[in-house]
């Protein structure tokens, strides 16, 4: 099978993948398994930029100290109440 007739049919069908089925399935997915998988990744970088803190000084002590673990664990959690009210929103045709 070509590639040409692959995306040709995705094309054709992308209004599937639109759909509130699709939306929610999505939405939980990226609550329940990547965001998990994304802090735990996180929690290791940040664990790995305080440590490395300890041999920087001035700007690049706060930088690896204190502001690039707030930026990550800041991101990662509005990332994780916007995916609560979302998923929360679902079931009552909000969204």
């Amino acid at each position: 099978m070509k590639l040409d007739i692959i995306t040709n049919e995705l094309k054709n069908h992308i209004g599937d993948f639109v759909q509130n089925d699709a939306k929610e399935a999505l939405l939980l997915w990226l609550k329940n398994e990547a965001l998990p998988a994304a802090k735990e990744i996180a929690a290791l970088y940040t664990a790995a930029l305080i440590e490395s803190s300890e041999q920087e000084t001035g700007w690049c002590k706060f930088r690896d100290r204190v502001f690039l673990p707030c930026v990550v664990d800041g991101s990662l959690w509005f990332i994780g109440k916007a995916l609560d009210n979302m998923v929360a929103k679902q079931g009552d045709g909000l969204g």
